[in-house]
């Protein structure tokens, strides 16, 4: 399909609308997340077996959760084919895909904010190491090795994890900057 409509007018329109949307979505999902729902996503994904043992319908949770991915995905399938105004097997080359589960496991595949993040880094990356074309891939492909090999979990996490400070008391976390726990108010270290 060629000749697709603008979401707006211009570019520039475009851009704020799809930056927009993305910052609902975003928090749609992180809203997901938070709710039991979310929770029960989170324990399927640690250890199934015992989610079903608590009598939960483990089938129904991960056809809820490929449902949700397939919704948001097509969203921004559709904004993608509406900004490029063509849409067919040609755009979605294996590059691109390796590109997206690169940048899902970059910025930290449990959070939600970790792969927006990591777009908004490695994107930039990308394009500035056009300089060098032919060493572009690979010098592209050390940079993820080294995060990979010292942040295993993803930059993010790994940042959370150096700014935050867990209470002793309720295991909580919180930012490295209070004195006392935002739920039990103990004092932090």
């Amino acid at each position: 399909m060629s000749g697709l409509e603008r979401l707006t007018g211009s570019r520039l329109g475009d851009y704020y609308s799809t930056t927009v949307l993305m910052i609902v979505l975003c928090t749609i999902m992180w809203k997901i997340t938070d709710s039991n729902t979310g929770i029960i996503f989170h324990a399927i994904r640690e250890d199934e077996v015992a989610v079903r043992a608590s009598g939960i319908n483990t089938t129904r949770y991960k056809l809820l959760a490929f449902s949700l991915s397939g919704f948001f995905a097509g969203i921004s399938g559709g904004l993608y084919a509406h900004f490029m105004r063509i849409a067919g097997p040609a755009n979605l080359e294996v590059s691109m895909s390796f590109t997206v589960v690169i940048w899902a496991i970059f910025g930290g595949v449990v959070t939600i904010y970790g792969p927006v993040g990591a777009v908004f880094i490695l994107f930039p990356l990308l394009e500035f190491m056009r300089f060098w074309p032919e060493y572009r891939m690979l010098m592209f492909a050390v940079v993820i090795l080294l995060i990979l090999l010292y942040m295993p979990e993803g930059l993010f996490p790994w940042i959370r994890d150096k700014i935050e400070k867990e209470c002793p008391r309720c295991k909580i976390k919180n930012v490295a900057t209070r004195k006392t726990c935002r739920i039990c108010t103990a004092e932090l270290d």
